[in-house]
C-alpha cells in the first residue's frame, strides 16, 4: 500500500506491507505548486509524483491520499436512531442544513456512528471541489488511481492511542489541531502560519493561541464533558519536540502504531502513517471516523454483477440444450435402429413366404416393434415442452430482472424454480415478485425467505411455479 500526502513545500510518500513500512520518502516543491492545501499546478505536481516514485521504484498505482484540511468542513451532528433506510437522507438533509456553503460548491461525504441505544451520530466532511478536482488531476497526471482519500487532520487522529486526545500537527507552513473525544473528532482545526510568523517562536504561539481558542469552543458547548489539562496530547510534526515543551497539557509521545525502523522521522511522516493505518489496521487506533471522501464519479466501477450473472444464465440455458438435444439424438438413432429391424423382418416374411401362423407371428413382432417406437415419440414431446418451459423461465426471469437486483443462484426441478439473490430494499424485492406475477408465465411466485444482511442490502429466496 502506498500512501501519499502533499502539502505546499513537500510531497511525502510511504509504501506500508502489512504493518511494516518498507519505504518513506519526500521531496520538496517549488513554491507556487500548492498553495493553502490547494494544487495550483496539477500537471507540474503530477510530474514531480512521478518523479519521486520513478526515483525510489515504487511501481504501485492505487494510493492512498490525503487532503489538506484547511478548507475542508467537518460537522458532528447527534440525531435520535432512525432506521438504516432512512439514515442517508438524515444525513443529506443535515448537511444541507449545516454546512456554511451551497451543496453543489462541494464534494460531500459522510459516517453514521451509532453512540447510544437512542442517540446515531452523523459525521460530515465537506471539501471545495475545486480542491478535489485538482488533486486528483494530478493524480491522473502521474498515472496513479485514488484507492481511497481521506481528509489530513481525520488521518492524524488515528495516531492516538486514547479514546479523548487532542493530535496537534505543526509544520513549517501550517498546523492541524484535532479534539477528538469518545473516538469520534469532534472539531477539526487546520490553518496555514500568516506570512509575518516567521521564527518558530512565533508559529508556537500562534498554534498555543489557536489551541485554547479551539478548546474553549468546545468546552462552551460541552458543558458536561469539559477538556482539561490531564487530557492526553500527541504532538507531531517538524516543529513538534518545541511545542512540546510549551503546553499545559498532558503531552505523551506517539505511540508506535505500525513498524518502521528507528531512523523514521514519525513526526514528519505523521500523516502518511494514519493515512496507512485507515488501510492496512482499521481497529488499532480508537478513532472511529474513517471516511473516504474520494468522489463518487472518481471511484473505480465494480464489475456489473448482473452481465455475469446473465451470461450465467445463457450457459446454462445452453447446456440443457445441448442435454435435451443429446437425449433427442440418441432417441433419433433408437428409432432408426428400429426402422430397420422391421424392414428386415418384413423382407424376411417375404422371401420366405411361409404359412399363415409364421406371417402372423412375424406380423405380430413387427406390431411389437412399431409399438416400441411409438413409445418415445411421448418422452420426446414431453422433452420438448420441458425444454420450452425452461428457456421461458429464464428468459422471464433476467428480463424482468431490475438492475439493481443481484441474482446469486437458480435451482430448476420439474416442480418449481427457485432463485436467490440480493437486493438494496425489500421493496425492491416485492416488485421484482410482483412483476413476475403479472407476466404470467408463473403459476405462483413466492417469497420463500427475505432478510437484509447488512446495511442496504437484502437476500431473498423466491420459489417460482
Amino acid at each position: 500500500m502506498v500512501t501519499l500526502d502533499i502539502e505546499d513545500n513537500f510531497i511525502r510518500m510511504m509504501v506500508v506491507k502489512g504493518r511494516q513500512v518498507e519505504t518513506a520518502v519526500s521531496l520538496p516543491l517549488e513554491s507556487g505548486l500548492v498553495h493553502d492545501g490547494v494544487i495550483v499546478n496539477p500537471i507540474a505536481v503530477g510530474m514531480r509524483i512521478g518523479e519521486l516514485m520513478a526515483a525510489n521504484g515504487i511501481a504501485e498505482k492505487k494510493v492512498v491520499v490525503g487532503i489538506s484540511g484547511i478548507h475542508a468542513i467537518y460537522r458532528v451532528v447527534n440525531v435520535p436512531k432512525l432506521p438504516k433506510k432512512l439514515l442517508d437522507e438524515a444525513a443529506q438533509r443535515e448537511a444541507e442544513r449545516v454546512m456554511p456553503v451551497p451543496l453543489n460548491e462541494l464534494y460531500t461525504s459522510w459516517q453514521i456512528i451509532s453512540i447510544s441505544d437512542i442517540e446515531t451520530a452523523i459525521c460530515l466532511v465537506g471539501i471545495p471541489r475545486n480542491t478535489v478536482d485538482a488533486m486528483l488531476e494530478a493524480l491522473r497526471q502521474a498515472g496513479l488511481q485514488p484507492e481511497a482519500m481521506d481528509v489530513r487532520p481525520l488521518a492524524l487522529a488515528r495516531l492516538s492511542d486514547e479514546r479523548d486526545a487532542i493530535i496537534i500537527n505543526i509544520q513549517q507552513i501550517g498546523f492541524d489541531i484535532v479534539v477528538m473525544t469518545d473516538g469520534i473528532p469532534e472539531l477539526l482545526r487546520s490553518l496555514p502560519f500568516p506570512v509575518d510568523a516567521a521564527s518558530a517562536d512565533e508559529k508556537i504561539a500562534e498554534v498555543n493561541e489557536e489551541l485554547e481558542r479551539t478548546v474553549a469552543f468546545y468546552n462552551s458547548s460541552h458543558k458536561e464533558r469539559q477538556i482539561t489539562p490531564s487530557i492526553a496530547t500527541f504532538v507531531s510534526g517538524e516543529l513538534s519536540e518545541i511545542l512540546a515543551q510549551t503546553l499545559e497539557y498532558r503531552v505523551k509521545p506517539l505511540p508506535r502504531l505500525l513498524s518502521y525502523t528507528d531512523s523514521l522521522n514519525t513526526g514528519e511522516y505523521a500523516s502518511n502513517i494514519g493515512l496507512a493505518l485507515r488501510q492496512a489496521h482499521p481497529n488499532v487506533s480508537p478513532a472511529q471516523v474513517s471516511l473516504n471522501v474520494t468522489p463518487e464519479a472518481y471511484l473505480p466501477k465494480p464489475f456489473p454483477l448482473i452481465q455475469l450473472v446473465s451470461w450465467a444464465f445463457v450457459l446454462v440455458a445452453i447446456a440443457i440444450l445441448i442435454m435435451f438435444g443429446a437425449i433427442t439424438l440418441q432417441k433419433y438413432r433408437h428409432n432408426i435402429n428400429l426402422q430397420m429391424q422391421v424392414t428386415k423382418i418384413q423382407a424376411q416374411v417375404e422371401a420366405r413366404q411361409g404359412t399363415q401362423a409364421a406371417i402372423e407371428q412375424l406380423q405380430t413382432q413387427i406390431s411389437q416393434v412399431q409399438t416400441d417406437g411409438a413409445a418415445f415419440i411421448q418422452p420426446l414431446d414431453d422433452a420438448k415442452a420441458q425444454r420450452d418451459k425452461v428457456n421461458g423461465d429464464l428468459s422471464k426471469i433476467t428480463s424482468l430482472l431490475p438492475g439493481i437486483v443481484n441474482l446469486q443462484s437458480i435451482a430448476y426441478n420439474n416442480k418449481a424454480m427457485t432463485v436467490t439473490g440480493t437486493a438494496p430494499a425489500d421493496t425492491t424485492i416485492v416488485d421484482y415478485v410482483r412483476t413476475l406475477t403479472n407476466s404470467g408465465q408463473f403459476s405462483q411466485v413466492l417469497i420463500s425467505d427475505m432478510k437484509e444482511s447488512a446495511f442496504n442490502l437484502w437476500q431473498f429466496t423466491l420459489t417460482l411455479k
